[in-house]
């Protein structure tokens, strides 16, 4: 299979920290370094796929099509929600940056970042907004990638249930809630 050069371009744009804000728990793990990303995106493709693998064994989908599945989800998810929820957030807390000196502009400001310290004097608000920001994006990744499947399955006259997309995030986001805690420095 050859890879076409725009392919291969978004997949290096996508593995930059600044581009990525999909998938909630992997940038996550960008807190820490880009090994534990790396890590993090190795962790979710091989959960994913043997989810998927055991789910749609009975179809005649070889091993090799089914990981092409989960990789193209993944992007999927991945390239929506890199544009979507971060573009949504910077337009919500815009108003802060022309007001960070106020109390409601540097709200605001916490809000749109996962910037946290000793010195922040809105560190709980960042925090917060980073953990409602993982679980909407949980939420946006289950249901991009159920679209998806579901799609691909109309084309095989199967049926796809939205549970499985929430069990198959669920374990994924699990482990990187693991590998989050485990290479964190700060735990």
């Amino acid at each position: 299979m050859k890879i076409k050069p725009i392919i291969l371009s978004l997949l290096i744009i996508l593995l930059l920290p600044a581009v990525c804000f999909a998938d909630g728990g992997g940038p996550i793990l960008l807190l820490i370094n880009v090994y534990a990303f790396s890590l993090g995106q190795v962790w979710i493709i091989a959960a994913e796929f043997a989810y998927l693998f055991l789910l749609l064994k009975n179809l005649s989908l070889s091993k090799l099509k089914i990981l092409e599945i989960t990789f193209v989800m993944n992007l999927l998810s991945t390239l929506l929600g890199a544009m979507l929820f971060p573009l949504l957030l910077a337009i919500v807390t815009l108003p802060g940056v022309f007001y960070m000196n106020t109390k409601w502009g540097g709200l605001l400001m916490a809000m749109g970042t996962w910037v946290a310290g000793d010195h922040s004097p809105h560190s709980n608000v960042a925090i917060a907004a980073a953990a409602v920001g993982f679980f909407i994006t949980f939420f946006l990744t289950v249901w991009i990638e159920y679209q998806y499947l579901k799609q691909l399955a109309q084309k095989q006259q199967i049926k796809v249930k939205f549970k499985h997309c929430v069990y198959f995030n669920l374990i994924s986001y699990a482990g990187l809630i693991v590998l989050f805690f485990s290479l964190n420095p700060f735990f």
